[in-house]
């Protein structure tokens, strides 16, 4: 796409910005909150799977990143389906999915049975930011979309953060199995509340919708996003600042913290859960200030600097103390917040009726990078390992994060190379 690509600021003014459009968004932000919880409770009960299904570093990836290979294979088919049918009923079917996976996997006793439940559990996160971003770009205007999926993106960390320490406090005192009950019947009582609450689009928007879907093919469309790099760099960026998230706050951070920082199982689960303390207050903060600003790539280029700064004294070998650890998880959340202004560029940077598509594109890049990476880590371990001891040793967790540094470089190459939106929707 060339820099003098066409940019628009037309909204449609019904009921855009109401009460009605919060109280909907931010109801289906409960999916993603609830999705999130689902994606980061592996980094508590990381030792009791090991224990019960007998796995290495390795296995316990490959179990782990089977929900992130269902979310990568669901992720694009996903956009197109939202981007030609009702939102809320995607949704609902989206959440069945999980929540059936939740209670498979509570009641697995065998690998392949239970990374089949968690691979179900992951195909309903494939649907459900989308619908929450699909959503934003009807019910709100540009110029307030940055903040509201800030603000849903906020929900997803305090889910991430609820799969820390209070799952711990639940798993610890009932075991792991009916901790995961009880996760499935919250998903049930979730399900309940979406069904009578969330509605597709003000009416404007709806007609606007079908009639860009009757004058499109679906070939042309996806061929269009495809085409446009704005969707992959956005999505390369988020992926890359995205890694500390997905590899240790779903899967390694505990185990990382307890080896080389000698942290109690609490005490790992209450730092981690620090980067989402960072994330709660800076998504909606950065999304806010960008759209102030009326520009995106700012704040894109200081975030991905901050972290890897921020990510520098994980891997030099040094004891922190729980106090420093914390935070340095903190502002590691906070400057990683930064990723969330990606979704409103893709939003701007594609016509409307290719919002869902153009995400889902950009997701699959995002959550590709993070199943490579929780796979990669466990591998990096455990090839560093040394077959004379059992257990690992400081040594193999420092040398898997040399990741992280390279990805923030990584990152400032992307948003380099990605065109300013200035807060406005390409025709």
């Amino acid at each position: 796409m060339s820099s003098s690509m066409v940019l628009m600021n037309v909204e449609p003014s019904q009921s855009r910005g109401s009460v009605l459009a919060w109280v909907i968004c931010l109801s289906a932000g409960l999916f993603f909150f609830y999705e999130f919880f689902q994606l980061n409770i592996f980094d508590v009960i990381n030792q009791p799977l090991r224990d019960d299904f007998h796995l290495d570093a390795t296995q316990l990836s490959w179990m782990s990143s089977a929900f992130l290979w269902a979310d990568i294979l669901f992720l694009l088919p996903a956009g197109v389906v939202l981007d030609r049918y009702p939102t809320r009923f995607v949704i609902l079917v989206a959440l069945f999915v999980c929540v059936l996976g939740t209670f498979g996997f509570a009641l697995s006793h065998t690998f392949v049975l239970a990374c089949f439940f968690h691979f179900l559990t992951g195909i309903g996160h494939a649907f459900c930011f989308l619908s929450c971003v699909v959503l934003i770009s009807r019910w709100f205007p540009s110029r307030r979309q940055a903040m509201m999926i800030g603000l849903v993106v906020t929900m997803a960390f305090i889910g991430g953060m609820m799969a820390h320490t209070p799952f711990a406090y639940l798993s610890d005192h009932y075991g792991w199995r009916h901790a995961l009950l009880i996760d499935g019947f919250v998903g049930v009582l979730l399900f309940i509340w979406i069904y009578y609450i969330v509605q597709d689009s003000p009416d404007s928007v709806t007609a606007l919708q079908a009639a860009s879907a009757e004058h499109s093919s679906l070939y042309s469309n996806v061929l269009q996003v495809l085409k446009n790099r704005q969707n992959w760099l956005a999505g390369l960026y988020t992926a890359l600042l995205n890694l500390p998230i997905m590899v240790l706050c779903a899967l390694w951070g505990a185990s990382y913290l307890q080896t080389v920082h000698h942290l109690s199982v609490l005490a790992a689960s209450s730092v981690i859960s620090m980067i989402f303390m960072g994330s709660i207050i800076g998504c909606p903060l950065v999304g806010w200030l960008s759209d102030a600003q009326g520009r995106r790539k700012p704040l894109m280029i200081a975030g991905a600097m901050l972290t890897l700064l921020i990510v520098l004294p994980l891997f030099l070998g040094k004891p922190l103390s729980y106090l420093q650890l914390s935070i340095i998880f903190f502002i590691l959340g906070f400057v990683t917040s930064t990723q969330v202004i990606s979704y409103p560029l893709i939003a701007e940077s594609n016509p409307e009726r290719q919002t869902g598509t153009a995400t889902g594109v950009a997701s699959v890049i995002i959550m590709g990078g993070a199943g490579i990476a929780q796979v990669l880590f466990g591998w990096l371990i455990e090839h560093h390992a040394s077959p004379f001891f059992k257990n690992y040793r400081a040594a193999d967790f420092q040398y898997a994060m040399w990741m992280f540094p390279l990805a923030g470089l990584l990152a400032l190459v992307a948003i380099s190379l990605i065109y300013e939106t200035y807060c406005k929707r390409r025709t």
